[in-house]
């Protein structure tokens, strides 16, 4: 991902008004998109000396390049509602753009990407930007908005989604997003470890969000709160330093991880459709700068990925100093505990091409170099002289041995994409010491444990090898750990790495995160007992998850956190910066003498909904959800006999849940129906008057609704405005 980096990012040319840019240390006077160049020549001379396209296809690849990126985005795949959504683009807004002509040009309607699965994943020709613009789109533009903000619909670049893809999360998976922000990727974390689970019940696994800028990491807050997800936890560490985490015992061992994305800093030269301006302050030497800190955050990657479980390193960038130069170099140094995986057959409409087996070093004068040797003292900076041979291919034999042709590159021309790199890797062999032990160990158990059965009658006899059965069975932890000190002893001494200071088995710690931090509640005392004892929490949920930040001995919100996030955070005190986690379920209320001082939040319900009594969930028709909906604090009067009678039940000034199943209130049943096709079952919290009912949702997710329900756009900044006259939403 193309941030952090010294030259390209956020703050360069910051002179009064329009003072533009710096570019090569001169200052640029301020261009208009249009007018931007898109050219580089060193740019074009270094990408056609590493051939990375046929010389006839280099042309086109260029071109495209130079062309704005079109528009991508995706459903939410583990939300209800996907499906009523993917229904709602395809037969609404995709015949009504179709045919439409903007400034003379006919464009064509949003269509599905071919390869993204379950046809969630989506392309429009029209530009961001115009898109923005346009008058005859702005009901898409505003159903896009809304959707994202609510948090059903994730604007991404189309090929930033593949990675996520490739990793191929369980529900019960430990996964870490090393460099998350701004949050895309990560999202579509959460969404594959929640697929399938069932609703009200947190998955078994969790999703580390991890982001070395704080700022950066207080936008992935923001990102993460809309998929309102107790599997969660966003944490504030550079990337080649994460923590080890360890477990409990005398064997001081870490936390390791199932998955890993190393989504990583990088040039961004890939991006150059959306990122204009890399073609002016594209240098060779920005790919030299990024390649060892890219190269650490693989290396503390592999330490901390679980033997047999699977890593991604991606970037935005078509370097092959930033992608195969650092794959190879980290696959070399760890000598075969780490493999690349074929994913060939994996999204097979997705077109892409192999990694490259060679490439070119170009330095700052523009010359082009096959090896190390060539490169003149005065040719480099100092810093990047030491990192010189990693920017070079290994021997041919080498490279052939590793498969670096299994990574995966992926050029804007195939697809009208932004490019991209991707390579999977496998953890196949453990690799720290305390990793052999601990192999060693469950090996000596198992073998210790294990009995022959006897052959089965009428089998045929399968002949096997005495002695190493022998040796087998008379194998003891005690040889298994004298084995494992003796590996120990040969690492260390061949370790080039353990003089280093930087060390990526085992980093430094961080300092600790100035913020109140986290702390768990109680269940069976205070507030959060009156909580559970006046909702009537069922035992089916556990009271283990609930934690606040606690300020002058009190708190206004309560989050609640899947068991093992509870562990990590417990486990990791405060080596981890935790900046925030779970989803927020109770809220304090400001209303006089309400039976209970907390109300439910709209995004901790559908975790709550499966845990509540029945008396506070009131299934409604529709025309009692379109009272609700059209209405602002709709009288119980407005209501239907049966809602009345339901809310009757329930004390005044408390909050109820209001469903509305389509599955069960068909357009047979009621006298109208939704705007649009519905299969998932609508929640929506509400508050609980002496006289009315107002819906406790926030403006963007009312807007979703009403436009889902009643087919109506409303403008989120006048949608909680009402008309004095009738009380009905202007």
């Amino acid at each position: 991902m193309a941030r952090g980096g010294k030259r390209g990012g956020r703050g360069r040319g910051r002179g009064r008004g329009r003072g533009g840019t710096h570019v090569n240390g001169e200052r640029q006077a301020y261009k208009s998109f249009d007018d931007l160049r898109r050219d580089n020549a060193n740019f074009r001379k270094f990408y056609a000396a590493q051939q990375i396209v046929g010389e006839d296809e280099f042309g086109e690849l260029i071109e495209t390049m130079r062309t704005v990126l079109p528009t991508n985005f995706r459903i939410t795949g583990s939300r209800q509602q996907a499906i009523d959504i993917r229904e709602q683009i395809k037969n609404e807004f995709s015949p009504f753009i179709s045919g439409l002509q903007i400034e003379g040009t006919e464009i064509e309607g949003p269509r599905q990407l071919e390869w993204y699965p379950n046809g969630l994943g989506w392309q429009f020709s029209i530009p961001r930007m115009a898109l923005k613009k346009s008058k005859e789109l702005s009901k898409f533009h505003s159903f896009l908005v809304t959707e994202t903000e609510v948090g059903n619909i994730s604007r991404q670049e189309a090929v930033s989604m593949v990675p996520p893809l490739l990793l191929d999360v369980q529900p019960d998976h430990y996964v870490l997003d090393m460099c998350a922000a701004p949050g895309s990727k990560t999202a579509q974390l959460v969404e594959a470890l929640e697929a399938g689970v069932e609703a009200g019940q947190p998955a078994g696994g969790l999703v580390v969000a991890n982001d070395a800028d704080y700022k950066r990491a207080c936008m992935l807050v923001h990102q993460m709160n809309r998929l309102s997800s107790p599997n969660v936890v966003v944490t504030n560490h550079s990337g080649e330093r994460f923590p080890n985490i360890y477990l409990p015992g005398p064997q001081r061992e870490s936390v390791q991880f199932d998955r890993i994305l190393c989504d990583v800093p990088c040039s961004g030269d890939g991006t150059t459709r959306k990122n204009v301006r890399v073609w002016e302050t594209w240098r060779p030497d920005d790919a030299h700068s990024l390649n060892p800190l890219q190269s650490k955050i693989l290396q503390r990657a592999a330490y901390l990925l679980k033997t047999g479980g699977r890593l991604v390193y991606s970037t935005c960038s078509l370097n092959p100093i930033e992608n195969e130069a650092v794959v190879a170099h980290v696959l070399d140094h760890f000598e075969g505990a780490l493999q690349l995986v074929d994913v060939s057959d994996q999204l097979p409409a997705l077109r892409r091409r192999p990694g490259l087996q060679t490439w070119k070093v170009m330095t700052r004068d523009g010359s082009l170099h096959d090896s190390a040797e060539t490169i003149a003292a005065d040719a480099l900076s100092r810093s990047h002289r030491r990192h010189l041979p990693q920017f070079f291919p290994l021997a041919p034999a080498r490279m052939a041995e590793l498969g670096i042709e299994r990574c995966m590159r992926i050029y804007p021309h195939l697809q009208n994409t932004g490019g991209f790199f991707v390579a999977v890797i496998e953890k196949v062999a453990p690799i720290t010491v305390d990793e052999k032990k601990k192999a060693a160990q469950d090996k000596a158990r198992a073998d210790a444990l294990y009995v022959p059965r006897e052959p089965e009658a009428k089998r045929p006899r399968v002949d096997v090898d005495e002695d190493a059965a022998e040796d087998a069975a008379e194998d003891t932890a005690g040889d298994a750990t004298e084995d494992a000190a003796e590996d120990a002893a040969e690492d260390a001494a061949e370790d080039t790495t353990a003089a280093a200071p930087y060390l990526p088995d085992c980093p430094r710690d961080e300092p600790v995160l100035r913020e109140n931090p986290f702390v768990f509640i109680d269940a069976a005392e205070g507030e959060l007992k009156e909580i559970i004892a006046y909702y009537g929490i069922k035992a089916s949920m556990s009271r283990r998850g609930f934690l606040s930040r606690i300020e002058h001995g009190s708190f206004r919100s309560i989050y609640f956190v899947a068991d093992p996030v509870r562990q990590l955070i417990e486990l990791a005190g405060q080596r981890l910066r935790v900046v925030n986690t779970g989803i927020r379920v109770f809220s304090r209320n400001c209303v006089k003498g309400a039976g209970c001082t907390f109300r439910l939040v709209c995004e901790g319900v559908p975790m709550l909904m499966a845990h509540l009594p029945d008396r506070y969930l009131i299934d409604v028709s529709f025309r009692d959800l379109a009272a609700l909906l059209e209405g602002v604090n709709p009288l119980f009067s407005a209501l239907s006999d049966d809602f009345q009678q339901r809310l009757a039940t329930v004390d005044p000034s408390s909050s109820v849940v209001v469903r509305y199943d389509p599955a069960k209130h068909t357009a047979d049943a009621d006298a109208d129906k939704p705007s649009t096709r519905l299969t998932a079952m609508l929640v929506i919290p509400c508050w609980r008057g002496h006289a009315s009912l107002s819906v406790h949702v926030d403006k963007s997710q009312l807007c979703s609704l009403i436009h889902r329900v009643l087919g109506r756009t409303v403008d989120r900044n006048t949608v909680g405005k009402f008309k004095l006259d009738n009380n009905v939403r202007s």
